[in-house]
C-alpha cells in the first residue's frame, strides 16, 4: 500500500510526517528518512491490527498540500508491504 509522506529539511537531516497516521520520524538524508517512515508505518499498522482498530482512510494529497502546516515540505509516496 502507498502512503503519502511529507519531508522537511531540518539541520543536517530531514523530519518526516505521515499525515494520515500522525506518524513522525526523521533521517539523516531523504533515503534514510523514507526508510524510517516505512518502518514507523509498519509498526503503526501492526498496532492498529493488534488493537482491532480501523486503519485511517488516506485523505487526498491536496488536503495536506494546501495546509499551511505543511508549507515548504516535500511530498512523496512510499510503498509499504503490510
Amino acid at each position: 500500500m502507498k502512503y503519502l509522506i511529507a519531508l522537511e529539511p531540518k539541520g543536517a537531516g530531514f523530519s518526516v510526517q505521515v499525515p494520515d497516521m500522525e506518524v513522525y520520524t526523521s533521517g539523516d538524508d531523504i533515503e534514510s528518512a523514507k526508510k524510517a517512515a516505512a518502518e514507523a508505518i509498519r509498526l503503526n499498522l501492526y498496532a492498529y491490527e493488534k488493537n482491532v482498530q480501523e486503519v485511517p482512510t488516506p485523505a487526498p494529497p491536496e488536503k495536506y498540500m494546501k495546509d499551511p502546516e505543511f508549507e515548504n515540505m516535500l511530498f512523496t509516496y512510499i510503498e509499504v508491504s503490510e
